[in-house]
């Protein structure tokens, strides 16, 4: 059984858990785990346990095109790789990341799609600054180069590009490639509470939106032929894109933490600009700064992309973890799209019925704090945990 102690932690508006905003002197009450515990429904047949523990915030992996190796990211500027025997230290960055904010950190990593020859890596971190008053702390798009040992070389990194934050929370950072050294990055609103600058309806600049680049001889460009806009966004907005997952038939999966009464998950044509809603909207309903929750009503605006599900704060939930299009891992998980909750721990696989409704399954809980999803070695699903703890599901 999960035990827990209990200790008082004054937050700022966490994109993690999208319940405290940064103008508030409410205190969190957060349950730290004392020992581990993961349970699966019977309905997926599938084994929970242990893989790894110890490490602080955990939460991305992805896997070496090279020698197979899985490497780990976490927000304190490590990373660490595991060749199914031994865990080993792959960099440092420490001295590059931010840390001021619990939010801040090593956000988001992927492999050059030439790798083989160019022996970069493309990183997403909030640059290093000073804790004291207003941040002043970039998001940073960069490269970085594997020396001959082996390492990511920290004196190689080359900053591609850099997105001003307002604030310390709701940076957003994840990273993926989708291919013909194409890429997309993840932006949160710049931070505070209820979109201050309103943002994520502003495609002028890159807050509140997945960016897309193309990366080719150590330069990025925008793939997007817009005079008008800001010429790197592809879908504005969104409030905090903590994780977003390609899938069948050039569809993007986009997991968008709320903040007063709902989370999103949101369904998109890849290469079509949609405007997501926030902060006009949040879920289905119209969105009022302090306003009460009402149930969702399907709502329609022609200017406007609604997601394709919309789960409120009850039965311990918070703020969503957004995961992968399962086309890989165990049988059970396949052909659905799998994300949990960061206060439940609950996670669930949302699958097409026949009549073409999405229907979400629950899969498990790992009792709560998850900040991520990852592929293991051998087709495993790993689960990250704010705690350090990574679960293996097989």
């Amino acid at each position: 059984m999960k035990q827990f102690a209990v200790f008082v932690l004054v937050i700022l508006c966490s994109g993690l858990t999208g319940c405290i905003s940064s103008d508030s002197d409410d205190e969190f009450e957060w349950p730290e785990p004392t020992e581990f515990n993961c349970e699966i429904s019977l309905d997926f047949n599938l084994e929970c346990k242990l893989f790894l523990e110890g490490f602080e915030t955990p939460h991305h992996s992805i896997l070496n095109p090279e020698n197979g190796e899985l490497w780990i990211i976490y927000l304190n500027g490590f990373v660490k790789s595991w060749n199914g025997e031994e865990l080993g230290e792959i960099a440092d960055l420490t001295s590059f990341v931010n840390r001021c904010h619990m939010e801040q950190g090593l956000l988001g990593m992927t492999f050059d799609e030439d790798f083989n020859t160019s022996r970069t890596v493309l990183i997403s971190y909030i640059e290093k600054g000073s804790c004291d008053g207003p941040n002043e702390s970039d998001l940073v798009l960069a490269s970085i180069e594997i020396g001959e040992n082996g390492l990511l070389d920290p004196s190689t990194i080359s900053p591609l590009r850099s997105v001003e934050q307002p604030y310390r929370n709701h940076n957003g950072g994840h990273l993926i490639s989708i291919g013909n050294n194409q890429y997309l990055w993840g932006i949160g609103d710049g931070g505070s509470a209820n979109d201050p600058g309103d943002n994520g309806q502003d495609d002028s600049n890159s807050l509140g939106s997945i960016n897309f680049f193309s990366y080719l001889n150590g330069e990025i460009s925008p793939v997007l032929n817009d005079t008008e806009d800001d010429p790197y966004v592809l879908h504005h907005g969104l409030r905090n894109p903590w994780r977003f997952s390609l899938g069948e038939n050039n569809m993007i999966w986009i997991g968008d933490v709320g903040q007063n009464c709902w989370e999103e998950i949101n369904l998109v044509p890849l290469f079509e600009r949609k405007n997501l809603g926030w902060s006009i909207k949040e879920g289905f309903q119209d969105f009022e700064e302090g306003g009460e929750c009402y149930e969702n009503s399907n709502q329609t605006d022609d200017d406007l992309t609604y997601p394709i599900l919309a789960y409120g704060h009850e039965n311990g939930n918070c703020s969503i973890t957004g995961g992968f299009w399962m086309d890989w891992g165990p049988e059970p998980l396949q052909n659905g799209y799998l994300y949990g909750d960061f206060c439940s721990g609950n996670f669930w696989l949302l699958k097409q019925t026949n009549d073409g409704e999405w229907t979400e399954n629950y899969v498990g809980s790992s009792g709560g704090m998850i900040v991520g999803f990852g592929r293991g070695i051998t087709d495993e699903l790993l689960v990250f945990h704010w705690t350090g703890d990574i679960a293996i599901i097989e």
